[in-house]
């Protein structure tokens, strides 16, 4: 049986200002714990969740502000409680958050050849055969000749796959796609490209809201490169708002290296290409 003892994913059990403070913790509370009023659990409890993982949009521009992007009393490691709520809502079997696929260069290596173990991930994320399956293929950050030509090679791999053609809905980052039509899709597959521009239509689009309603909602998520930089929690300096990526993960990766070494600014978990 879990124990949640607080909204945002802090163990105040374990929290130091629980004795020296006589803090009863924003459940007990209500969410007003030493301090005073805690914005995030009121936001939490008028949603009537039991804590942050519950919620379609975590993290929220709130959590993100609070635990990655303040170097002195944020997370450390950035991002820290997002985790713990996302185990609370998996140990009580609402959400996995754990459909999540990225990926370097997609399913085939350079000669053609199937990747495996890469494929048979996306198969059981998927929990349907691949004839089945509807895809929202997204080629927005292909905005040169090369890797609009890696695109098309990306989408040939679904095929390949078993995936019907028909079932391979493109679709270029407009605005013109709302959630509900987005969530007739099984997957949301966004190729290589331009990272920056990606994550710039991204967020002014506000198609980062549905990125993260359909994550949650246990849709399998494809990221080849640039797509998957933009689902780390920064694309760019950890501590910099500007390049905040989707946090779909909380960790730092990188791509197209064979030797990467470990960011020396990561501030959380690193995933090196391999």
């Amino acid at each position: 049986m879990i124990m949640v003892d607080s909204c945002c994913g802090l163990h105040c059990t374990s929290c130091q200002w629980k004795e020296s403070h006589g803090c009863g913790g924003c459940i007990e509370t209500k969410g007003h714990p030493f301090h005073g009023e805690c914005t995030i659990a009121i936001c939490c409890q008028n949603k009537g969740f039991n804590h942050c993982g519950e919620c379609d949009m975590i993290p929220c521009n709130k959590l993100y502000a609070y635990f990655y992007l303040d170097p002195e009393h944020g997370d450390k490691p950035q991002g820290a409680r997002i985790q713990v709520c996302r185990s609370w809502a998996a140990d009580s079997g609402n959400q996995k958050w754990g459909n999540v696929l990225l990926t370097s260069a997609g399913f085939e290596d350079m000669d053609g050849n199937q990747k495996i173990n890469a494929i048979k991930t996306f198969q059981n994320m998927l929990g349907k055969p691949f004839d089945k399956a509807r895809v929202l293929f997204i080629p927005t950050a292909a905005n040169d000749d090369g890797s609009k030509k890696m695109a098309k090679l990306c989408r040939l791999e679904l095929i390949n796959m078993g995936i019907l053609p028909e079932n391979i809905i493109v679709y270029d980052i407009d605005g013109s796609m709302g959630i509900d039509e987005a969530m007739e899709h099984d997957v949301i597959y966004f190729t290589g490209g331009d990272t920056s521009y990606l994550l710039d239509r991204v967020k002014k689009i506000g198609f980062d809201t549905i990125i993260k309603k359909m994550v949650y909602s246990g849709k399998v998520y494809i990221g080849v490169s640039a797509g998957s930089l933009i689902a780390t929690p920064n694309i760019g300096e950890p501590y910099d708002e500007k390049t905040s990526g989707l946090c779909l993960i909380n960790a730092y990766l990188s791509v197209h290296s064979l030797k990467a070494d470990a960011r020396s600014d990561a501030s959380s978990t690193y995933l090196p290409d391999r």
